[in-house]
């Protein structure tokens, strides 16, 4: 029975996708992303039926799996820009570690405020970054499977909702910055936004969200080690 369930999902997920995405396309609303309503939708359909997350999980796990390939291939545009960005390079880089050095210090600090469980802090700390990166923190951080994936879509889908807004506040427009923003605050989802906006913000935005994955899976758990100590 569960591996029927688990089919049924599978299939559910896949096809609610490609709705949605028909419909997203013909709208062009933020809200109406498939991110934001494919979601939705299942977990009403989880709930209707009273079943559990891992009955929905058992085979659309191999969906996330796909986050990998599908993260490198937010690369490909970047070759167009290859001049561009080693010109700004050093700036990239230095954004990247500043953006995951206050959104771990930040995540931790307004944890231990609200006084919420270790696994939850722990979990917290890899918001921040695409779900690839993210998990692969998962056992460096102490953090649950479950939990990282969820806190990084939520923040991402506040970018990704709030994105345009915010930038909208700022004075400074150059594309780079605010690509550069996109990807490091909302990572897949801002890449999606950025793209909406300008071409160059969308390669600014990939290749941010990457050098952002990478600072945080081989610095995360030394600054995390010290983060805990000192805070």
């Amino acid at each position: 029975m569960i591996a029927f369930w688990g089919i049924f999902y599978f299939v559910w997920t896949v096809l609610c996708y490609f709705l949605a995405k028909k419909f997203f396309i013909r709208t062009k609303k933020i809200y109406l992303s498939p991110i934001i309503v494919v979601p939705t939708l299942s977990i009403f359909l989880i709930c209707i039926l009273q079943h559990q997350f891992k009955d929905y999980y058992v085979y659309t796990q191999y969906l996330v799996t796909m986050l990998g390939p599908i993260t490198v291939a937010f690369a490909v545009p970047v070759f167009r820009y290859r001049a561009m960005i080693k010109k700004y390079f050093k700036a990239l880089i230095l954004s990247s570690s500043i953006s995951m050095l206050v959104g771990v210090l930040s995540s931790w600090f307004l944890a231990k405020i609200f006084g919420l469980e270790e696994i939850v802090r722990n979990s917290l700390l890899a918001r921040s970054i695409s779900i690839p990166f993210a998990l692969v923190l998962t056992k460096e951080v102490g953090g649950s499977i479950s939990l990282i994936p969820l806190f990084t879509v939520i923040t991402g889908l506040v970018g990704l909702l709030f994105g345009n807004f915010l930038l909208l506040l700022m004075k400074y427009k150059n594309p780079i910055a605010q690509g550069a923003a996109l990807g490091n605050a909302a990572h897949a989802m801002g890449i999606a936004l950025a793209r909406q906006r300008h071409e160059l913000e969308g390669v600014i935005a990939s290749l941010s969200m990457i050098i952002s994955g990478i600072i945080m899976v081989l610095f995360a758990p030394f600054i995390i080690s010290l983060v805990k100590y000192f805070l």
